[in-house]
């Protein structure tokens, strides 16, 4: 890590409660290369915004991010002495023809979607 981020991590970690709005073992991960001191707490956001309705699946992943954060803060926001900081992202793969891709429901939903996305250009984003 950047020795210059060191103070600000630390600063963080002892002036706000930061939450991570998420069970992802890699959101918890990159969150662990900073040494700031958090708790997870994942949202219970349903995921379910219609997808029709944004103009990007970047916004599409941000409104999904921002609604995370939003509802786990609002379930917190009275628990602490500290202000809370709420970390919430969301992830989709966008496949070669525009469509946006979710968490597959089930091992044989992963391997069908791998399938359709193997040899292709794809694209990934997180908000």
């Amino acid at each position: 890590m950047n020795p210059l981020l060191v103070p600000l991590i630390e600063s963080i970690g002892h002036n706000f409660r930061v939450v991570l709005a998420s069970g992802s073992p890699r959101r918890k991960e990159l969150l662990d290369r900073l040494n700031l001191s958090y708790e997870v707490i994942p949202s219970n956001f349903a995921e379910d915004l219609d997808k029709s309705r944004f103009a990007s699946a970047a916004d599409y992943v941000i409104s999904n991010a921002v609604i995370k954060a939003q509802e786990v803060y609002q379930r917190i926001r009275d628990q602490s002495n500290k202000p809370v900081v709420v970390i919430g992202a969301d992830t989709v793969v966008v496949s070669s023809d525009g469509v946006i891709l979710e968490k597959p429901a089930s091992p044989e939903d992963a391997a069908d979607t791998l399938k359709g996305l193997s040899g292709k250009s794809n694209m990934v984003y997180t908000g």
